[in-house]
């Protein structure tokens, strides 16, 4: 019987998620502009690794499946957020035309980046922890509740928050 294996897309995305949750978790005293650099370092590189994880074996589907454990309490989830507006400060808050409550306004709909990179981070960061607790066999499971949670959700966060911190570093910071 042979031992399943992680692939080594599966290793590369949980150690990016790793990095990506101790950066923010240590970024309080950071400047705007280098914590916008970083973020411009990270997103695309966890929106990439994200996209191209074919959890079951050539597979691209994910699935709903319960693998991946909600281990982020509110207080560490608001502690990041916090942070990261922190550091932000009044380029926190941004008007994102994606979102579906605009469609039903007539006001523009505010958005906090910083509370898109704490979401981003909620998802890493249970992904990173049941990446390490998960038995080897059941590593398939956690990649295809992570890709469903990309397909579902993340993937439209990382692509917004690029986009507002691209346009913040670029045109604002610079």
């Amino acid at each position: 019987m042979t031992k399943p294996t992680i692939s080594p897309a599966a290793i590369s995305l949980t150690g990016l998620a790793v990095e990506y949750c101790k950066y923010l978790e240590s970024c309080a005293e950071e400047e705007a502009a280098d914590f916008c650099q970083q973020m411009l370092r990270y997103l695309p590189r966890i929106y990439m690794t994200a996209f191209d994880l074919k959890p079951y074996g050539e597979s691209t589907e994910g699935a709903d499946n319960g693998a991946i454990i909600d281990e982020l309490d509110e207080e560490q989830y608001e502690n990041i957020r916090t942070q990261a507006a922190g550091v932000l400060g009044e380029f926190d808050t941004y008007l994102d035309t994606m979102v579906d409550d605009m469609r039903f306004s007539d006001t523009p709909v505010a958005v906090s980046l910083a509370e898109q990179l704490a979401d981003i981070y909620q998802t890493a960061y249970d992904f990173a922890q049941s990446m390490r607790e998960a038995p080897t066999e059941a590593v398939p499971e956690v990649l295809a509740d992570f890709k469903y949670r990309f397909d579902s959700y993340l993937s439209q966060t990382i692509c917004s928050a690029m986009r507002a911190t691209d346009f913040i570093y670029h045109n604002e910071l610079k």
